[in-house]
């Protein structure tokens, strides 16, 4: 009798978007998941929005560190219990992978290296640095999730033949809309009183630049608002600054679910991401999903890898100056719909879990 094969997954938390992808590869898997944590502490607790799991999950004790960090010796003392096919293992910076994989290394079990993104740091002290060569470059093989991650991996010694790319996505294939939505009505519904409307989502901390961009905003037309969809740090800092400028046509509407947040999107005419650094960022394809362009930085892995210039979007050095005002004035008179609509059904779960099938039985085989 053909039995499926038995995989073990590690993650630091059980992220929605990871859920359904674990949830779909239960489909084809004896799947079995560690969550080092069941939060990440810089997480609104709305985000965790998925409450079914068709996996196995296994608990594991430990002492909490930083945002997502734990403290534990569960997922070694899990591996010395119990046999599987493959692991893979989603990280290797906190104490728990770090113990993990050096018994992996140990007791020469092949595992996976699996990376939600990475980009190389132009500064880095040299012990940091050799530190993450020890613990990436040993892995039997890698999950990436486009080329810029690739190259991250590559700096840091994995050999790139053994580099397996996916296509990242938080998104089912039926979330992404079939029609062009009528953003007056949205607008109307949402309270949205501007000629132009312009959306990002994210969390409000000093990563994603968010003050710059509405620093920026002041020289934008009164009609042309500027929502901002989250919570973080710099919330207050930022809601003093609008006020303080008298900003009227910026908002922030704090943390929202998926469905009320895609509906802000379906009502903009641009989604805007000036963020410093992103080792992938994925709202970038939410974004594409509900039919809008994105102005993004070329600091973000998705910008790089799903924009192209003057078809869905436009990818920039920073959101600011000259070149953001011309972007903004250039994506108001195209008509980009159909181009994100196409983007976002080549980057969908079911293509992410198609491709992850793939990998798993090539690593399985390696």
């Amino acid at each position: 009798m053909w039995s499926m094969e038995k995989v073990l997954i590690v993650f630091n938390h059980p992220a929605p978007y990871k859920v359904r992808l674990f949830n779909e590869l239960s489909k084809t898997f004896d799947l079995h998941v560690i969550f080092e944590r069941d939060s990440a502490s810089d997480r609104n607790k709305a985000f965790y929005f998925e409450e079914k799991y068709d996996f196995k999950i296994h608990k594991i004790k430990g002492i909490k560190i930083g945002a997502e960090g734990l403290l534990s010796f569960g997922v070694k003392k899990h591996l010395k219990h119990n046999k599987y096919d493959l692991v893979i293992m989603n990280g290797y910076s906190h104490f728990a992978e770090m113990k993990a994989i050096k018994y992996l290394k140990k007791t020469h079990t092949p595992y996976v290296l699996y990376i939600n993104g990475g980009t190389i740091k132009s500064k880095e002290c040299f012990i940091k640095k050799n530190l993450k060569k020890r613990y990436i470059s040993v892995a039997k093989c890698y999950f990436s999730p486009d080329e810029e991650s690739n190259k991250y991996l590559v700096y840091y010694g994995a050999n790139e033949k053994d580099i397996l790319n996916y296509p990242y996505s938080t998104i089912f294939e039926n979330e992404i809309v079939k029609n062009e939505p009528n953003k007056k009505e949205l607008r109307k519904e949402l309270n949205l009183n501007f000629e132009k409307v312009f959306v990002s989502s994210g969390q409000l901390i000093k990563r994603k630049n968010y003050i710059s961009l509405v620093k920026e905003w002041e020289k934008f037309p009164k009609e042309y608002g500027l929502v901002l969809i989250g919570d973080g740090k710099q919330r207050k800092e930022i809601e003093n600054l609008i006020k303080t400028e008298n900003l009227s046509n910026v908002l922030v509407t704090g943390f929202l679910k998926h469905e009320e947040m895609f509906k802000y999107f379906k009502a903009s005419d641009a989604f805007l991401f000036p963020s410093k650094e992103d080792i992938y960022g994925h709202v970038i394809n939410e974004a594409l999903s509900q039919g809008v362009p994105v102005i993004s930085t070329n600091k973000v892995n998705s910008a790089t890898k799903l924009i192209k210039n003057g078809v869905n979007g436009f990818v920039l050095e920073k959101l600011e100056g000259e070149e953001f005002k011309t972007s903004v004035d250039k994506i108001l008179k195209l008509n980009t719909f159909f181009e994100c609509i196409k983007t976002a059904k080549d980057n969908t779960i079911e293509k992410m879990a198609e491709a992850h099938i793939k990998m798993i039985e090539e690593a399985i085989r390696k």
